[in-house]
């Protein structure tokens, strides 16, 4: 039961904040193999978790902002302003960087839920934005694994 709890713990943290898991992980006294298996299971479950639930809500919040545009509208006031500066600094992140940029700079730095909504935001019409996520988790799980194994 214990080993349930600690196993849990490591797939939750690296649901959650994916960086440090590894730290979690050997402190709980597992081996670098069951270090990766647990990182890549957790962060790919919150990866694929957090930007299925982003696209929903996302677009839930894009059918509110259509209706009450449609409403001020109808009332006779202006739209409100939607290309802000920092939409600006997005966009050009976006063309800058794009999906790949994100998949390899954003989960270890912002975490898996803010990348997988960030995603969600900008890249939910290509079909290659999960598959490319869920790659970049596992390898990130490689990479984080053998970085705290080493510290250690």
């Amino acid at each position: 039961m214990q080993n349930i709890l600690a196993i849990l713990t490591v797939i939750v943290t690296a649901m959650v904040k994916f960086l440090f898991t590894g730290l979690v992980s050997y402190g709980l006294g597992f081996t670098f193999m069951e270090t990766f298996i647990y990182m890549a299971i957790g962060s790919s479950l919150g990866m694929a978790i957090f930007y299925l639930a982003g696209r929903r809500v996302l677009e839930w919040f894009r059918q509110r902002f259509i209706r009450r545009s449609l409403e001020r509208k109808a009332k006779g006031l202006p739209p409100k302003r939607v290309f802000t500066r920092t939409n600006r600094m997005i966009v050009k992140l976006k063309g800058s960087y794009g999906l790949f940029g994100l998949a390899v700079l954003a989960p270890p730095t912002l975490s898996v839920p803010i990348t997988a909504v960030v995603a969600a935001k900008y890249f939910r019409h290509d079909r290659r934005t999960l598959p490319t996520l869920l790659i970049s988790v596992i390898i990130w799980s490689v990479v984080l694994s053998a970085a705290w194994g080493g510290i250690r």
